[in-house]
């Protein structure tokens, strides 16, 4: 592989992220906002590496004796792409050599982060698990890897039925151990719900806000809320779930998404403004459970 393909810092760490071999845990969690490593940071034992580069900021560290790395990747999916494609560099490319290790390592990724919510029975301030991830972002052509026809078919059909217009819908799931864990540990004290998530290419016109640029499709969140697959109903509106499990899917990976609804689009709320406990104290406890989860992976 030459060095423009997967490219490194002088000092030879991978180029986005300035993480030297040895320094992340196969056990990931995502944070998004590079602010929320700070605040989850507390929650380890003890900290082995940290660093930052860019919009990039992360620690590794122990959790009950679990290595675990938190890694806050920024907005959107092609942070997340980075993200997720380096950190599986560091664990299965010989980057002296640029060829992949002879064995895979599988890595753990959960992403623990805020998002809108869409249906009108979850109170605001529900944690969100992603079952599905669907989204209309282009990094699915980029690759040749699979995504759930049945799921991305569905979705096309009913988007079209409403909007006369096509999009390139795709479809994609979280992995076994995720599921297994959503089942087993839930968030304790705060409302939990599962279902899709819809992940938008943007936080404004591609989620259905408009602002003063008119937008093509303002009936957006009710329009996705209305569709379910196999009984399943999109439950929540954010910007990283699919591209996170198309590409760990892809890689061979796991991944997982937990999200702290702080708006509710169909009742216009924002948890900032709608006091009681604060998102802080809230997302809190989220990265708490995201640890735990993390921490049970082998």
């Amino acid at each position: 592989m030459r060095p423009s393909e997967l490219p490194r810092q002088p000092d030879g760490s991978i180029y986005h992220l300035g993480m030297q071999p040895g320094q992340a845990s196969h056990r990931c969690l995502l944070v998004g906002d590079p602010g929320r490593v700070a605040l989850a940071e507390p929650l380890l034992d003890s900290v082995q590496h940290r660093g930052h580069h860019r919009e990039f900021v992360w620690v590794t560290g122990l959790y009950k004796g679990v290595s675990l790395t938190i890694l806050g990747t920024g907005i959107g999916g092609d942070n997340t792409e980075i993200a997720v494609v380096e950190l599986d560099a560091l664990h299965n490319i010989d980057l002296s050599r640029g060829v992949p290790f002879p064995t895979q390592q599988k890595l753990y990724f959960l992403r623990v982060g805020t998002c809108g919510l869409l249906q009108a029975d979850v109170p605001i301030g529900a944690v969100v698990f992603s079952t599905y991830g669907v989204g209309v972002d282009p990094l699915p052509f980029f690759y040749q890897a699979p995504t759930i026809a049945p799921l991305s078919q569905a979705l096309q059909e009913h988007w079209y039925r409403l909007a006369q217009q096509k999009l390139p819908w795709y479809g994609v799931s979280t992995s076994s151990f995720f599921k297994e864990q959503a089942a087993q540990n839930a968030a304790v004290g705060l409302p939990w719900v599962q279902g899709i998530t819809y992940s938008a290419a943007g936080f404004y016109g591609p989620q259905g806000r408009a602002v003063r640029v008119p937008i093509r499709y303002p009936h957006l969140p009710d329009w996705l809320a209305q569709f379910q697959y196999e009984g399943v109903f999109i439950q929540n509106i954010e910007m990283e779930v699919a591209p996170l499990y198309f590409l760990a899917q892809a890689l061979g990976h796991e991944a997982g998404a937990i999200c702290l609804g702080v708006a509710h689009r169909k009742k216009g709320a924002l948890l900032y403004q709608n006091g009681g406990t604060s998102v802080e104290e809230r997302m809190r406890e989220v990265l708490r459970l995201g640890l735990e989860w993390l921490a049970q992976a082998p």
